[in-house]
Protein backbone atom coordinates (compact mmCIF):
# COMPACT_ATOMS: atom_id res chain seq x y z
CA UNK A 1 0.00 0.00 0.00
CA UNK A 2 1.31 3.16 -0.57
CA UNK A 3 2.26 5.63 1.88
CA UNK A 4 -0.62 8.39 0.84
CA UNK A 5 -3.28 5.72 1.56
CA UNK A 6 -2.98 4.73 5.09
CA UNK A 7 -2.28 8.31 5.95
CA UNK A 8 -5.27 9.24 4.42
CA UNK A 9 -7.30 6.74 5.75
CA UNK A 10 -6.13 7.65 9.09
CA UNK A 11 -6.69 11.39 8.88
CA UNK A 12 -10.37 10.20 7.80
CA UNK A 13 -11.04 8.12 11.17
CA UNK A 14 -10.08 11.45 13.38
CA UNK A 15 -12.32 13.71 11.18
CA UNK A 16 -15.36 14.94 13.63
CA UNK A 17 -18.59 13.93 12.22
CA UNK A 18 -20.19 16.58 10.60
CA UNK A 19 -22.66 18.70 12.68
CA UNK A 20 -26.45 17.64 12.35
CA UNK A 21 -28.27 19.80 10.12
CA UNK A 22 -30.15 22.56 12.01
CA UNK A 23 -33.71 21.98 12.77
CA UNK A 24 -35.82 23.02 9.83
CA UNK A 25 -38.69 25.59 11.29
CA UNK A 26 -42.44 24.42 9.10
CA UNK A 27 -43.05 28.27 10.01
CA UNK A 28 -42.77 30.92 7.28
CA UNK A 29 -43.04 34.52 7.16
CA UNK A 30 -46.90 34.26 7.17
CA UNK A 31 -47.30 32.22 9.48
CA UNK A 32 -45.02 34.00 11.77
CA UNK A 33 -46.63 37.30 11.12
CA UNK A 34 -50.32 35.92 11.09
CA UNK A 35 -49.57 34.70 14.79
CA UNK A 36 -47.58 38.00 15.83
CA UNK A 37 -50.50 39.75 14.64
CA UNK A 38 -53.50 37.41 16.21
CA UNK A 39 -52.28 37.65 19.28
CA UNK A 40 -52.94 41.53 19.46
CA UNK A 41 -55.90 41.15 17.45
CA UNK A 42 -57.37 39.68 20.52
CA UNK A 43 -56.12 40.66 23.18
CA UNK A 44 -57.03 44.59 22.53
CA UNK A 45 -60.88 43.18 21.77
CA UNK A 46 -60.73 41.92 25.39
CA UNK A 47 -61.57 45.36 27.62
CA UNK A 48 -63.68 46.95 24.68
CA UNK A 49 -65.91 43.85 25.60
CA UNK A 50 -66.22 45.16 29.12
CA UNK A 51 -68.01 48.23 27.65
CA UNK A 52 -70.54 46.04 26.22
CA UNK A 53 -73.94 47.43 26.38
CA UNK A 54 -76.57 45.31 27.26
CA UNK A 55 -78.04 44.24 23.82
CA UNK A 56 -74.57 42.88 22.96
CA UNK A 57 -73.84 41.48 26.78
CA UNK A 58 -74.17 38.10 25.87
CA UNK A 59 -72.28 38.03 21.95
CA UNK A 60 -69.46 39.72 23.82
CA UNK A 61 -69.58 37.14 26.42
CA UNK A 62 -69.36 34.58 23.93
CA UNK A 63 -66.45 36.19 21.86
CA UNK A 64 -64.58 37.20 25.53
CA UNK A 65 -64.50 33.03 26.09
CA UNK A 66 -63.68 32.41 22.37
CA UNK A 67 -60.70 34.84 22.28
CA UNK A 68 -59.32 33.81 25.10
CA UNK A 69 -59.56 30.32 24.25
CA UNK A 70 -57.91 30.74 21.30
CA UNK A 71 -55.07 32.94 22.93
CA UNK A 72 -54.06 29.88 24.84
CA UNK A 73 -53.59 28.34 21.29
CA UNK A 74 -52.13 31.29 19.54
CA UNK A 75 -49.45 31.82 22.63
CA UNK A 76 -48.60 28.28 22.07
CA UNK A 77 -47.80 28.66 18.25
CA UNK A 78 -45.73 31.62 18.82
CA UNK A 79 -43.90 29.31 21.66
CA UNK A 80 -43.24 26.86 18.82
CA UNK A 81 -42.39 29.01 16.37
CA UNK A 82 -39.43 30.62 18.28
CA UNK A 83 -40.90 34.04 18.34
CA UNK A 84 -40.29 36.63 20.89
CA UNK A 85 -43.20 37.58 23.35
CA UNK A 86 -43.59 41.01 22.46
CA UNK A 87 -46.29 42.85 20.27
CA UNK A 88 -44.90 44.01 17.35
CA UNK A 89 -47.89 46.53 16.60
CA UNK A 90 -48.19 48.41 19.48
CA UNK A 91 -49.22 51.65 18.87
CA UNK A 92 -50.98 50.87 15.33
CA UNK A 93 -53.46 51.59 13.77
CA UNK A 94 -55.39 49.11 11.74
CA UNK A 95 -58.40 47.94 10.50
CA UNK A 96 -59.44 45.75 13.18
CA UNK A 97 -57.39 46.00 16.03
CA UNK A 98 -58.76 48.18 19.05
CA UNK A 99 -56.91 51.24 19.67
CA UNK A 100 -56.74 53.39 22.80
CA UNK A 101 -58.70 55.54 21.25
CA UNK A 102 -61.00 52.95 19.65
CA UNK A 103 -61.42 51.71 23.49
CA UNK A 104 -61.77 55.62 24.60
CA UNK A 105 -64.70 55.61 21.77
CA UNK A 106 -66.47 53.11 22.72
CA UNK A 107 -66.28 53.38 26.39
CA UNK A 108 -67.32 56.76 25.54
CA UNK A 109 -70.55 55.34 23.55
CA UNK A 110 -70.88 51.72 24.10
CA UNK A 111 -73.50 51.61 20.99
CA UNK A 112 -69.87 52.06 19.00
CA UNK A 113 -68.96 48.55 20.00
CA UNK A 114 -70.74 46.95 17.27
CA UNK A 115 -69.25 48.69 14.70
CA UNK A 116 -65.81 47.53 15.98
CA UNK A 117 -66.64 44.17 16.26
CA UNK A 118 -67.34 44.37 12.88
CA UNK A 119 -64.70 45.41 11.76
CA UNK A 120 -62.43 43.06 13.96
CA UNK A 121 -64.41 40.22 12.74
CA UNK A 122 -64.08 41.01 9.25
CA UNK A 123 -60.90 41.63 9.44
CA UNK A 124 -59.62 38.64 11.50
CA UNK A 125 -61.39 36.20 8.69
CA UNK A 126 -59.89 37.91 5.80
CA UNK A 127 -55.97 37.20 7.79
CA UNK A 128 -57.27 33.57 8.89
CA UNK A 129 -58.05 33.00 5.25
CA UNK A 130 -54.36 34.98 3.98
CA UNK A 131 -52.76 32.15 6.42
CA UNK A 132 -54.39 29.55 5.31
CA UNK A 133 -53.22 30.14 1.36
CA UNK A 134 -49.78 31.55 2.13
CA UNK A 135 -48.87 29.78 5.24
CA UNK A 136 -46.64 26.67 5.62
CA UNK A 137 -46.83 25.54 9.08
CA UNK A 138 -49.57 22.48 8.63
CA UNK A 139 -50.94 23.14 12.49
CA UNK A 140 -51.24 26.89 11.85
CA UNK A 141 -53.19 26.57 9.23
CA UNK A 142 -55.40 24.41 10.49
CA UNK A 143 -55.97 26.53 13.65
CA UNK A 144 -56.36 29.42 11.13
CA UNK A 145 -59.32 27.68 8.92
CA UNK A 146 -61.29 27.02 12.44
CA UNK A 147 -60.71 30.86 13.27
CA UNK A 148 -62.06 31.60 10.28
CA UNK A 149 -64.93 29.48 10.32
CA UNK A 150 -65.71 30.88 14.22
CA UNK A 151 -64.99 34.30 13.03
CA UNK A 152 -67.79 33.99 10.01
CA UNK A 153 -70.28 32.48 12.26
CA UNK A 154 -69.80 35.57 14.81
CA UNK A 155 -70.39 37.92 12.02
CA UNK A 156 -74.05 36.07 10.96
CA UNK A 157 -74.98 36.37 14.64
CA UNK A 158 -73.62 39.84 14.87
CA UNK A 159 -75.15 40.87 11.72
CA UNK A 160 -78.66 39.06 13.45
CA UNK A 161 -78.01 40.34 17.01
Amino acid sequence: MPWGVPALLLLAGCAAPAPPPAPVSSFNATDTAWVQLMIPMNEQLLPALDSAPPALAEFAAALRASHSAELVHLRQLRDRAGLPDTNLHAGHQMPGLISEADLLAIRTDPTSLAKKLHEHLDQTVKLARSEQEGGTDAATKEFAASVESSRRDQLGKLGHG
